[in-house]
């Protein structure tokens, strides 16, 4: 029983251990930002303390803007790193549809460590940038979305970078071919006749 219960947990440890990136596309409906919306997945997060309205960065006025990071595929997300100003507040949302969000996180204007411009937060445990107040389960999305919520009605983001696995679906339930059907059918039917001979 111990040996099941350790592999069972070696396991679980490797699958977790084997998170790995998530690639996105990244789109708005929104206009008014300044920058490059690639900059958001690019993989490269703006020095803290660096300018928030800089070339690394997409900034905006005003909380009626959403920026939204497409998994392609259905993933387990397990953990986030974001760049944002830091004086603001932001919400992390995701959705399987694109249509019905729910909330990830949070983040507030005073979370992190940085007191003027571009601040890194993860939600990864031994990350030098580790926010606990940012932590969450494990979710499954297609999609993610990030906004401004409040602050100095001067937003920016550099990075949205998500770590996790794909989620491998079922593969479906063949359907026998007729020809299997009809010989399954004999079978029973053969069955049926020598039992009732036997009992006759």
């Amino acid at each position: 029983m111990k040996k099941l219960v350790l592999a069972a947990v070696l396991a679980l440890s490797g699958g977790l251990a084997s998170a790995a990136p998530i690639p996105t596309v990244v789109s708005t409906e929104s206009t008014g930002f300044t920058g490059s919306l690639q900059v958001l997945n690019d993989g490269v997060f703006p020095a803290d303390a660096s300018v928030w309205s800089s070339s690394k960065t997409v900034w905006w006025m005003g909380t009626n803007k959403a920026f939204t990071l497409s998994f392609g595929d259905l993933f387990r997300v397990d953990d986030v790193r974001l760049s944002v100003d830091n004086n603001d507040s932001y919400l992390l949302e995701y959705s399987l549809d694109n249509l019905n969000w729910t909330t990830l996180f949070a983040v507030a204007w005073h979370y992190g460590e940085i007191t003027w411009g571009m601040d890194t937060l993860s939600t990864r445990q031994g990350d030098a940038e580790y926010e606990g107040r940012l932590d969450f389960a494990p979710v499954e999305a297609r999609f993610a979305r990030i906004m401004a919520t409040g602050g100095d009605n001067l937003y920016s983001v550099g990075e949205v970078a998500f770590s996790g696995e794909r989620v491998t679906q079922p593969a479906p339930a063949s359907v026998p071919e007729p020809g299997m059907l009809a010989l399954l059918a004999a079978s029973v039917a053969a069955f049926a006749l020598v039992r009732r001979r036997r009992t006759g």
